[in-house]
């Protein structure tokens, strides 16, 4: 039998039957604000400066959510691409050099100092900030970033290959309307563990050596 749970009306019949309220007009209603809760927790982790809060939740990286783009345009400051989430590297095209990713305090306290090339970027809001000016030099952006929302016949990587990330976030949410604290903490118990596996593998592919640290949008430096 083929999986139920790969698409928007299999994820949302699943989550109401998982909670034991197939029909649930209220809770029917409401699926998308826990779908977008689910997405939120999923990109962008809940709590995660917060180790002892109950509902805390390490961001999502996968290799599917990865992307690049050979010829981004870099200024001093300048707008992030459509759906970023998190750089993983820039790669100035020439002369060919990694740049530095550091937060915006680290920009700020150089000030007018001139390093002498273009070595650091960092996140700035929904910007990025380049530290020398670039001019308009490109570089190749890697970044992680969101994939469409799954909406009507409109599915996604992570839907489609591990429905459980949505299944088991969506029912956090659901039981955080419902007032349901204990069926929270076991379904974030049951999120939390899918992501950690999912978040291991991606390190195992990318032979990782070394946690590496990484701005990711709305991140405070």
């Amino acid at each position: 039998m083929s999986a139920q749970i790969s698409s928007y009306a299999g994820l949302k019949t699943g989550v109401l039957a998982w909670l034991a309220r197939s029909g649930d007009a209220l809770l029917d209603a409401r699926f998308d604000d826990f779908l977008q809760g689910c997405e939120r927790r999923m990109y962008y982790g809940h709590a995660t400066e917060e180790p002892g809060n109950p509902l805390r939740s390490d961001p999502l990286r996968i290799v599917e959510m990865e992307t690049s783009d050979p010829a981004f345009v870099l200024q001093a400051t300048v707008a992030q691409p459509p759906g970023f989430v998190e750089l993983i590297s820039v790669l100035l095209n020439s002369p060919e050099t990694l740049l530095e990713i550091v937060s915006q305090r680290t920009l700020d306290a150089y000030g007018a100092q001139s390093l002498g090339r273009i070595a650091r970027i960092g996140i700035s809001g929904t910007n990025f900030r380049v530290k020398d000016d670039p001019a308009g030099a490109t570089a190749t952006l890697r970044y992680y970033q969101k994939l469409a929302t799954p909406s009507g016949a409109t599915a996604n990587a992570i839907l489609t290959g591990y429905p459980d990330v949505y299944l088991f976030g969506c029912l956090i949410e659901a039981a955080i309307f419902t007032q349901d604290e204990l069926g929270a903490q076991r379904y974030l118990q049951l999120y939390n563990a899918s992501v950690a596996g999912l978040n291991a593998r991606t390190q195992r592919i990318t032979a990782s050596a070394a946690p590496v640290i990484r701005l990711r949008a709305g991140m405070l430096p």
